[in-house]
């Protein structure tokens, strides 16, 4: 019996510190896009967010298009049900990047990546796991409970301004942000520099921490599926 519980103990520090180091690493500066790491967790809140996006896109084969990962998306949304809807897909050089809203209040749910080269459909590290007080890891994780709620301290407003000051210590040049996207916990948003677009980050709706979208590489096109 002693050694059943041992061996729990064990498998627990051994999960949270996998936890804690991929955490860590996903903090990397904005030229980090390559994210390590291979666990993958079940359906948290009714959304496949709980595994770790497993790296950068190995560029083999021949790349999918636009209209192939679109595809792709629709189908893995229709698959969890009729309370989401596909709202955005933008291509990267690494990665599709989509955004899922829910249907019904057109809030944002989850984001996630396509591979370009597989087609796999993965969910995005960083806040859509961390700080996603509905779909996120936070639900469960630990028996940690979060009451969700898109309704921040933080305006959408604020939230731009944020985005603004931290890019503006990143980068040179011309700095603009687009309208944020609303999720449970945190706003997300893609901003242009010297009037292209250049990426994405999120801002927490609650403490106004900045997690800048690194994985992604260089952007290549994008397109609107729905308003909120």
């Amino acid at each position: 019996m002693r050694s059943v519980v041992l061996t729990i103990v064990l498998l627990s520090s051994a999960t949270l510190a996998a936890l804690v180091a991929a955490y860590a690493w996903m903090q990397q500066p904005p030229n980090s896009y390559m994210y390590g790491g291979g666990m993958h967790g079940g359906m948290m809140g009714g959304c496949p967010c709980t595994g770790w996006y497993g790296g950068q896109a190995s560029p083999t084969g021949q790349r999918i298009s636009m209209q192939q990962a679109e595809e792709i998306l629709e189908r893995y949304v229709a698959g969890l049900g009729q309370g989401f809807k596909l709202k955005e897909v933008m291509e990267f050089q690494q990665n599709f990047y989509a955004i899922v809203v829910e249907a019904d209040t057109g809030i944002g749910a989850f984001e996630l990546l396509v591979n370009p080269y597989t087609g796999t459909v993965h969910p995005e590290p960083g806040p859509n796991m961390m700080w996603n007080t509905k779909y996120g890891m936070h639900q469960g994780m630990m028996g940690r409970y979060i009451q969700p709620t898109a309704d921040m301290p933080i305006t959408p407003e604020q939230a731009e301004e944020i985005a603004l000051n931290y890019l503006r210590n990143l980068f040179r040049g011309a700095v603009e942000v687009e309208e944020p996207t609303r999720f449970y916990g945190y706003y997300t948003m893609d901003y242009k520099l010297d009037g292209n677009m250049h990426g994405m980050l999120s801002v927490n709706g609650f403490t106004g921490q900045v997690w800048y979208h690194g994985w992604h590489g260089a952007f290549i096109q994008e397109i609107e599926l729905g308003e909120d």
